[in-house]
């Protein structure tokens, strides 16, 4: 575990090397409630409770008897391993035997494999795909891939078939025998067919007396159902969770109704985890505001065990490039003292600014939700043109021209040589037509060499924020694609907050420092950032029509919110870039 992936209980990084007695003495009243509770129970833990190591506490104890089996369910299969490890640190290695730990697919598949007597091959996504896309072409069904395997994977979530004679029902039909036929099931199918089983009585539930279940809110229809099945069989069940932390409601994740239809349906005892070891108390006070707007949702109080000392700030910026060189400005510092910092934002693209300036200010950084947008081609292509104006390359032309449309038949019967000086001739168009290849083709051509003779002049010159922006200006000509701009975009702006000449700034550019590492900034979206804490967080463009989202539900935009403020140990600011009015929950903090 790193620095950056401290978790937010008090006590968890010491629970390794300490014993049982000691771990069960620091626990707090409701921690400690859980721990001992014979019955079903519902935990309802706010973020940084220290839900982990409750859970691991109430396992071990319930190891202590050797009578006792325990099951133990996660969503990843790190998480999984982290518990099944933290309980057997606490409960001791003869235990093991007696502790089911994994994810809800895993155990699911297990059960699959135990009633078969061998486990079924599961579909890659890429050969999901093509099985898909077949379908469609070859029952000329006019859907995007990705909107079928969205559709089959709704259905699988509901135990029954679609309307028979849909379009929905063709596709599903066709893609579970064409699975029926390679001899595979999906990873959808894990759960379904388990459940099903289940259901039916051709399949057991594990035979533990314990079941405990995390992260519960993010549970879906067939994972809750999964869940209520091993309850029902005898199974004394305790569900770890918070409603105001349900995010995936795109991945049909139950949230509030789950929760509370656990423990209206098993007579659940209901034990709220309040205190919070993470942040201090102005930066709860502003998390329970917005959050309390929220109607459907457990009510609950949020204490820092920590108390004052925190600081929150709101600040509007003319720019997104001003809000980022701040957002670093603010951070840098932090890093340099040994804390942790990171930057938070709606959607992975608005970091691309953030990005920009970590590469331009030499500031080492790590994009931990999605891809650098400087890996693009586009990035790539670009610094290999500005390497040519320069002189200190000689190839990479042809990449260019087929950059520009120009067919790799063409490129072949175009003259091979290296980039023109500035004062060399330029071919005429009538030779270029000559030679096999088409007006448009020529006049590309032409119009590169063109621009490279005019662009060498100003670089020579040293006029190289003219040179810039023309190569700039020519590659956005040619580019189409969203992200293809943005790189192009990130590019120039890391390029042109740089000094000297261009093979220096680009040395700077390649620079790997992009790497996860402790002294790293870390800079990611609200939903990744769920489960992490940093002693200093800025969250970016806390505008509207960004957070929320107009295409997400109001309610779940709040707890996506509320989760980012809460990642937050003792500094949080929030910024907009002024493009768009700031963010409502901004306002409902009382900060704007």
């Amino acid at each position: 575990m790193t620095c950056c992936d401290e978790v937010s209980d008090h006590f968890d990084a010491l629970q390794i090397t300490m014993s049982l007695a000691e771990v069960l003495g620091k626990l707090n009243p409701s921690q400690r409630e859980v721990v001992d509770c014979s019955m079903h129970c519902a935990a309802v833990a706010v973020p940084g409770a220290g839900k982990t190591a409750t859970i691991a506490a109430k396992a071990a104890v319930l190891l202590g008897d050797p009578n006792v089996t325990v099951g133990a369910v996660t969503f990843s299969k790190d998480a999984a391993i982290e518990l099944r490890d933290r309980i057997l640190a606490l409960a001791g290695t003869a235990a093991k035997g007696r502790l089911v730990a994994g994810t809800f697919h895993s155990l699911a598949y297990k059960q699959l494999g135990a009633t078969r007597g061998r486990l079924t091959d599961i579909v890659t996504d890429g050969v999901r795909t093509a099985i898909v896309g077949q379908i469609l072409q070859e029952r000329g069904i006019d859907w995007k891939v990705e909107d079928a395997l969205a559709s089959i994977e709704r259905a699988k979530l509901q135990l029954g078939d679609p309307t028979p004679g849909t379009i929905d029902a063709q596709i599903f039909d066709a893609y579970q025998a064409a699975l029926k036929r390679n001899g595979k099931i999906d990873f959808q199918d894990m759960l379904r067919m388990a459940v099903a089983g289940m259901m039916t009585g051709k399949i057991r539930p594990y035979s533990v007396n314990h079941l405990l279940v995390d992260e519960y809110q993010d549970c879906d229809s067939l994972q809750s159902r999964w869940t209520s099945l091993h309850a029902a069989a005898g199974s004394v069940v305790c569900v770890v969770g918070d409603d105001d932390q349900t995010i995936f409601g795109f991945r049909d994740a139950l949230g509030f109704q789950g929760m509370q239809a656990f423990i209206k349906d098993f007579d659940a005892r209901a034990i709220v985890l309040g205190q919070n070891y993470r942040s201090r108390t102005e930066i709860l006070s502003a998390a329970d505001k917005i959050i309390r707007n929220n109607s459907m949702r457990i009510e609950k109080e949020l204490v820092a065990h920590r108390g004052p000392g925190g600081s929150v700030e709101f600040q509007r910026f003319d720019d997104e490039y001003k809000e980022a060189v701040a957002a670093v400005a603010m951070l840098a510092p932090a890093l340099s003292a040994g804390k942790t910092a990171a930057v938070l934002a709606r959607t992975n693209r608005i970091l691309d600014p953030l990005e920009a300036v970590c590469r331009s200010h030499g500031v080492k950084y790590y994009r931990a939700a999605g891809k650098s947008i400087l890996d693009r081609p586009e990035a790539a292509l670009m610094g290999d043109l500005l390497e040519l104006v320069q002189g200190s390359k000689t190839t990479g032309l042809d990449a260019l021209l087929g950059f520009s449309g120009i067919c790799s038949y063409e490129l072949q019967l175009l003259p091979a040589q290296e980039p023109p000086a500035s004062n060399s001739t330029v071919p005429r168009k009538k030779d270029l037509v000559e030679l096999g290849v088409c007006e448009q083709t020529a006049e590309k051509y032409r119009g590169l060499l063109k621009r490279l003779g005019e662009w060498r002049i100003l670089c020579d010159r040293e006029f190289y924020a003219l040179t810039l922006d023309g190569v700039r200006e020519w590659m956005l000509h040619y580019v189409a694609e969203d992200a293809g701009k943005r790189a192009i975009d990130t590019c120039y702006d890391v390029l042109s907050h740089l000094n000297g000449p261009f093979a220096d700034r680009l040395e700077f550019l390649r620079r790997r420092n992009n790497e996860p590492a402790p002294d790293a900034l870390v800079l990611t979206t609200m939903h990744a950032a769920k489960g992490r804490e940093w002693h200093d967080v800025v969250i970016v463009r806390a505008e509207e029509t960004i957070v929320p989202d107009t295409d997400s539900p109001e309610n779940e935009e709040r707890r996506l919110f509320y989760v980012a403020v809460t990642r937050a140990r003792d500094t949080l600011r929030i910024s907009t870039s002024k493009k768009n009015p700031t963010s409502r929950f901004v306002v409902e903090a009382s900060l704007a």
